[in-house]
């Protein structure tokens, strides 16, 4: 080949690497601005459900765990009832999966095709922030202090197909379980002491 052939396939070789590239780029923005506005959504209809009644919202806490290393907590909400820890996925598809199963299957439908993937168990995150939440309030001595714990899909085009009794839900269905009485009673928590506690135990 001459040197000039040998420029142009350089050159073409340069063109496909950075067409790549800004595709690469482009898919990852897509993947990250789809967990970003789950996040939001929920941040959002948390944030304005304690304001009105002084709770407390900590957010993507790293949680010490027994065994070493942390767990992620997406939302914690801190009110007089207690606790409620919030694992927030964005997927979207017919979602499939029970409380131990260590990953978790969706599928998606387009043009008749059928996609599969798998995710990890959000339950079992979730049951691991529930565990280290109750560790470092055992830890500082606060006890008796009721801790919940949710998975919440925000996705409009989920389709829940999970094992029933989980505590999985759609974002409409997390909305009415705010609406229940026992979450604006009074109650014995300490908001401020439980949010100081934990923040200062996070990583």
């Amino acid at each position: 080949m001459t040197e000039q052939q040998w420029i142009i396939i350089g050159a073409a070789a340069l063109g496909i690497a950075a067409v790549l590239a800004i595709i690469l780029a482009v898919m990852n923005w897509y993947y990250r601005k789809k967990g970003i506005d789950g996040k939001r959504k929920i941040h959002k209809l948390l944030k304005k459900f304690a304001l009105i009644r002084r709770f407390r919202v900590l957010e993507d806490l790293e949680l010490p765990v027994k065994s070493g290393g942390t767990v992620r907590a997406d939302h914690i909400l801190i009110g007089f009832f207690g606790i409620m820890i919030i694992t927030e996925k964005n997927a979207a598809g017919s979602i499939y999966g029970s409380g131990w199963d260590k990953k978790w299957v969706r599928v998606v439908t387009k043009n008749e095709q059928e996609k599969r993937g798998s995710f990890a168990n959000p339950v079992l995150q979730n049951q691991a922030c529930l565990e280290a939440v109750r560790d470092i309030l055992t830890s500082q001595k606060i006890y008796k202090t009721s801790i919940e714990n949710y998975v919440v899909f925000t996705n409009s085009k989920a389709v829940l197909n999970t094992e029933r009794g989980l505590p999985v839900m759609t974002l409409k269905a997390f909305k009415k379980l705010l609406k229940r009485e026992k979450y604006s009673a009074d109650g014995s928590v300490d908001v401020e002491h439980t949010a100081e506690v934990l923040l200062a135990a996070a990583k």
